[in-house]
């Protein structure tokens, strides 16, 4: 039986899918549409790659950290916590947003000062609810656990919230991360929900430094790396940034231009980039229609020497979180990302 562990499970169970249910009998509410150009893959002609496409593998200077699971367990101090994960070949981490909120001064104390000690950085605390829910009083909850999220951050010394926009299906709401496709995904009246419920959350946590860090999915109104700037510039506020995952922009126009887009994300982007998620993506073979599987690093089509090539660039070191992959998989993706780095010459901290 195939088995996933998830970011989402382990942040959040029972409240999250491990992966994309397409849901029925969804209707059409609006039929007004945002005013924007074609679609991002107008960027790339065909399906098919350029086979005249030259690639810059030049790296950077800058390391990479290899993410983790930050698992806070009874029993164990949180400086063994911490050793654990750093022994583990992990230098960044990604954590759940519980149980920092009850817990005593001393205790966060002694996170911080393990952290520093063995050069771990929390790079994210995952939030992960619908901004757009079709039912007003559960989205403003959802807006709650996002503040809620953005306050945790902070007092761990967590840079960034990780969150999706959302999606207007009813029928998922049951999953709290619903990133399910709909056609009133697109529309103007949805866009406008999202710029004010992001600028809602950061209203709410003014003086905060913690950001929210805007994952992409294919399937709702942020899909690649244009949306992610538009709504940068939207929401105007410098506390909106970028939780880059260019697996969760593959459709059929960008599965053979991945250098394409990973390249387009950092030029766009940059610095906004606050943190960035590994795995990869692969077409079912013999379907007459398309599937799109996420699948462990190094099984697919993504060009992970221009991935890493381009976190070795930038200012400070980000960290590379292995994802949505079979928990006994994890180890293959590690080495593989460590092999392509060694091939390019970037450095991974971890």
């Amino acid at each position: 039986m195939y088995h996933k562990l998830t970011r989402r499970k382990v942040l959040s169970a029972g409240t999250v899918s491990a992966g994309m249910i397409l849901g029925t009998g969804c209707s059409t509410t609006s039929e007004k549409r945002i005013a924007q150009k074609k679609p991002e893959s107008s960027a790339y002609p065909t399906p098919g790659p350029d086979k005249d496409l030259v690639r810059d593998l030049t790296p950077g200077t800058t390391p990479v950290r290899l993410g983790g699971y930050l698992r806070y367990q009874e029993g164990k101090s949180l400086t063994e916590i911490v050793k654990e994960l750093r022994d583990s070949g992990h230098a960044g981490a990604i954590a759940s947003p519980d149980p920092w909120h009850s817990m005593k001064d001393s205790d966060l104390n002694e996170l911080r000062t393990a952290l520093k000690e063995y050069d771990v950085v929390i790079y994210e605390v995952g939030g992960y609810r619908n901004i757009l829910h079709t039912d007003e009083a559960s989205r403003q909850e959802n807006l709650k656990h996002l503040t809620r999220c953005i306050e945790a951050a902070d007092k761990i010394g967590c840079p960034m919230v990780g969150t999706i926009s959302g999606s207007r299906c009813p029928e998922s709401n049951r999953w709290g991360d619903n990133y399910n496709v709909h056609p009133d995904n697109w529309t103007k009246e949805t866009w406008d929900l999202l710029v004010s419920g992001v600028s809602q959350i950061l209203k709410d946590t003014a003086g905060m430094k913690a950001v929210i860090g805007m994952e992409a999915q294919v399937t709702t109104n942020i899909e690649g790396p244009g949306s992610h700037k538009r709504l940068i510039d939207d929401v105007g506020n410098e506390r909106l940034k970028v939780n880059l995952d260019p697996t969760n922009m593959i459709h059929l126009y960008r599965y053979y231009h991945t250098t394409e887009l990973i390249n387009e994300c950092f030029d766009l982007l940059g610095e906004d980039i606050m943190g960035c998620h590994a795995k990869d993506s692969y077409i079912f073979p013999h379907e007459q229609t398309l599937h799109i599987q996420e699948v462990c690093p190094g099984r697919g089509v993504l060009d992970y020497e221009t991935y890493l090539v381009r976190m070795s660039r930038m200012k400070w070191p980000r960290t590379l979180l292995p994802e949505h992959i079979p928990a006994d998989q994890f180890l293959e993706a590690e080495t593989y990302i460590r092999n392509v780095a060694k091939r390019v010459g970037v450095t991974i901290l971890g």
